[in-house]
């Protein structure tokens, strides 16, 4: 599943992750992110599972985020 990192508490070492279409937010364990750097906004990768707390997020990774090259606008009237 994807979803994207809401709320995060450095200090308590647990945040949220929202997905598009789904009220409730997905509690998640730093203990679990496989990555370093995720920050509030950063799109992630995960499993969920059933723990007597509810629905977590486990195996969370980070997803790629695609560079696009622009060509400048000369380069582009060029091509026309």
């Amino acid at each position: 599943m994807t979803g994207v990192i809401t709320a995060y508490n450095k200090q308590r070492g647990f945040g949220l992750i929202s997905q598009e279409m789904v009220v409730n937010g997905i509690y998640f364990d730093i203990a679990d992110c496989k990555a370093r750097g995720l920050y509030v906004g950063s799109e992630v990768e995960f499993e969920i599972a059933t723990t007597k707390r509810g629905v977590v997020a486990k195996n969370i990774t980070g997803m790629p985020r695609l560079r696009l090259r622009r060509k400048p606008i000369a380069e582009k009237l060029s091509e026309l």
